[in-house]
């Protein structure tokens, strides 16, 4: 989410808030629901920032890669190419050997 949108959401939060407990103080409760609404509000917004950007991988430069013992020559660069894992989630990633420049990162 934007930083303005992240502003009236939280904005809206503490309105609900603010109302909610005046309601509440007035009219003997009747603003426990808007005060849940507020709270929801600013809870969403605490937790969005980790959970909220689906589709989106994590960049994580500090993996450890583990080499797989596998060594052949790719067809398409003639280039001998070594292959590394990654222990977590078992991807594989194919890289130059002796003193070959690495090559770019496959787009999805």
């Amino acid at each position: 989410m934007s930083g303005t949108g992240r502003t009236v959401v939280i904005s809206l939060g503490a309105l609900c808030l603010f109302v909610g407990v005046l309601l509440t103080v007035m009219a003997s409760g009747a603003g426990i629901p808007l005060m849940v609404l507020g709270a929801l509000l600013f809870i969403g917004m605490a937790f969005e920032h980790r959970y909220g950007r689906p589709g989106q991988q994590p960049n994580d430069v500090s993996i450890d890669w583990q080499r797989t013992g596998e060594r052949f020559v790719d067809e398409e660069t003639g280039q001998p190419v070594e292959v590394l894992m990654d222990p977590l989630t078992g991807e594989r990633r194919y890289e130059p050997m002796n003193g070959h420049p690495p090559l770019p990162p496959r787009l999805p």
